[in-house]
């Protein structure tokens, strides 16, 4: 009986013992790190591109001239070009509409103008009644003059009264001089006034397309007021840019197709400027293309593209859009991309680095590291960690 007793309480402490290890083990092991929340991505696939060795370069369409025209004298716009409407009523000119070189588009109140120049002409008429007086003074003084050398070199006349006579006539003289300068004053006010009413008349410079027009009659326009603005789209401009690799394949007078949106034919154009040197925020090189347009049916603002170079298959690329392509942590210069790999009923998101190479638009060529049909992250890939489950938007 005592030995069982003995027995039973042997066991009893090893049972202890145990109990007390594997606590011991648990307490003493780290807590486990949470999940990671699952991240909702957007797929796609490595796709094989076959470009050609020629490169589209998108273009942009601008007028071969474009004038602000702003009003010189201040005033109170009293009058506004007036064209025929399509209801066959007059109007006041509007954007879109055509308007012919010198058509005086718009005049301020012209009276004041008018009355400065009146009073520019009174001034001219005193000074110069004043000058003819005084040049009929200077005559007489001129005369006396004469006289008193005359007499003073015979001695029949005193110093003083030559003296009078000299300062006499260099009066007259200064009074001549003065009257003149009012002339003159007076008909550069003449000139003044009269540019400064010919300024309160706003012509448009040549023949072209009213882009906009920033008046109403009974406004008050500052001398530096923007009314109207005028483009000329009888020849038009398209123009892109090309890095310093696709200079060799354009140049001066080259005929280029521009292939715009908004037609179903490409227009034909040349190109008419280079630029000396590239952007130095784009380090892109300008090239300007003009392009006949008597019918006016290519419009400033209209998208197209121009194609450079044969058209020319080169051989097959892989490309990922360039959104799929992550910066790898730690490494400057190193890309990578994250592959999906589904495990059951759970997709995660694998990191791989890859190489890559030229750019195609908005997609971008990988020469290592993923096969076609791979299927990516294209979407969201910058917060997504090496293995960490995601949910694939379809």
């Amino acid at each position: 009986m005592i030995r069982r007793q003995t027995r039973q309480r042997s066991r009893y402490r090893v049972a202890v013992a145990t109990i007390g290890v594997t606590l011991t083990a648990v307490a003493c092991r780290p807590p486990k790190a949470p999940d990671a929340p699952v991240l909702t991505v957007r797929s796609g696939l490595v796709e094989e591109l076959r470009p050609a060795r020629s490169a589209r370069y998108s273009a942009a369409v601008e007028p071969s001239r474009q004038v602000n025209l702003a009003f010189k004298s201040a005033g109170i716009v009293e009058h506004i070009y007036q064209v025929r409407g399509s209801d066959g009523r007059w109007r006041n000119v509007e954007s879109g509409d055509i308007v012919t070189s010198g058509a005086e588009l718009a005049h301020v109140r012209r009276v004041d103008y008018e009355q400065r120049v009146e009073q520019a002409h009174d001034q001219l008429r005193q000074s110069q009644a004043a000058l003819a007086q005084s040049a009929s003074i200077v005559q007489q003084a001129e005369q006396d003059h004469v006289r008193a050398v005359n007499l003073y070199q015979s001695a029949s006349l005193t110093k003083p009264e030559y003296d009078q006579a000299v300062a006499r006539y260099d009066g007259a003289r200064a009074q001549v001089d003065a009257a003149r300068a009012a002339v003159a004053g007076a008909e550069n006010a003449i000139s003044q006034a009269s540019l400064a009413l010919d300024d309160t008349v706003v012509r448009a410079p040549f023949g072209g397309l009213l882009a906009g027009r920033n008046i109403e009659l009974g406004a008050l326009v500052g001398n530096t007021t923007v009314g109207f603005v005028v483009v000329d789209i009888d020849v038009v401009k398209a123009i892109f840019a090309v890095p310093d690799t696709a200079l060799a394949v354009v140049c001066m007078g080259q005929h280029l197709d521009v292939t715009l949106d908004a037609l179903a034919d490409p227009v034909p154009g040349v190109v008419t400027s280079i630029a000396a040197q590239a952007d130095p925020r784009t380090h892109v090189f300008p090239v300007e293309v003009s392009v006949a347009n008597p019918t006016h049916q290519v419009r400033p603002g209209m998208i197209g593209s121009v194609m450079l170079g044969p058209n020319t298959p080169i051989g097959s690329k892989l490309v990922v859009p360039l959104s799929a392509i992550v910066q790898v942590p730690n490494h400057a210069g190193t890309f990578g991309i994250f592959r999906l790999e589904g495990r059951g009923e759970k997709t995660f998101a694998v990191a791989q680095q890859v190489s890559v190479g030229q750019t195609f638009g908005n997609s971008i060529e990988v020469t290592s590291g993923v096969r076609a049909a791979d299927r990516i992250v294209t979407l969201g890939g910058e917060l997504v960690r090496d293995g960490q489950e995601v949910r694939v938007l379809p």
